[in-house]
């Protein structure tokens, strides 16, 4: 087992673990602060892929599976927004540090989500193991863990925002 792969591992487990109590608890929802971690990921994901990869060692295998895994992490993440409960909160609290990020909703996707969270791993690993077996380098890489999982909390925001704009509209 390589250094990477373990390093994999543990982003993995720690993934799961953080995103899973996310998953199961109320968290009031701030629209701005949701995109920064799908923000930091997607950047730090594309520079370590950017580092490690040469561009000429790149395959149209490695491009394929990239483009599958974007889609899947993608469609998960907005299925994950589609099922997220919502409930407004008694009164709206401040969330940010210099007080202007008010969240006036809370969230959560319950049981639901987890299984969903889960299920990315599992594709994930899934398609990992398949792309290296034939012949995939890219698929491996921390920087495409980090891009999947940008991926899947990017479509989710979108969705929460959708809803929340609708769900304001209707309200107000």
């Amino acid at each position: 087992m390589t250094l990477e792969t373990l390093g994999n591992a543990l982003l993995i487990l720690v993934a799961i673990g953080w995103i899973g109590v996310r998953q199961m608890t109320w968290r009031p929802v701030s629209i701005g602060r949701m995109w920064r971690m799908p923000a930091i990921f997607g950047i730090v994901g594309l520079v370590m892929i950017v580092q490690t990869t040469k561009p000429t060692a790149l395959t149209a295998l490695d491009l394929g599976v990239l483009v599958v895994e974007l889609v899947i992490s993608l469609g998960i993440g907005a299925w994950m927004g589609a099922i997220a409960h919502f409930r407004p909160l008694p009164e709206p609290i401040d969330i940010g540090k210099d007080r202007r990020e008010v969240a006036t909703y809370e969230s959560r996707t319950g049981a639901w989500g987890l299984v969903l969270w889960v299920l990315v791993i599992v594709v994930r690993v899934g398609i990992d193991v398949l792309a290296g077996m034939a012949g995939s380098h890219l698929a491996a890489s921390t920087g495409v863990i980090l891009l999947m999982l940008a991926a899947n909390r990017a479509a989710r925001t979108a969705v929460f925002a959708s809803r929340l704009g609708r769900h304001a509209a209707v309200t107000v």
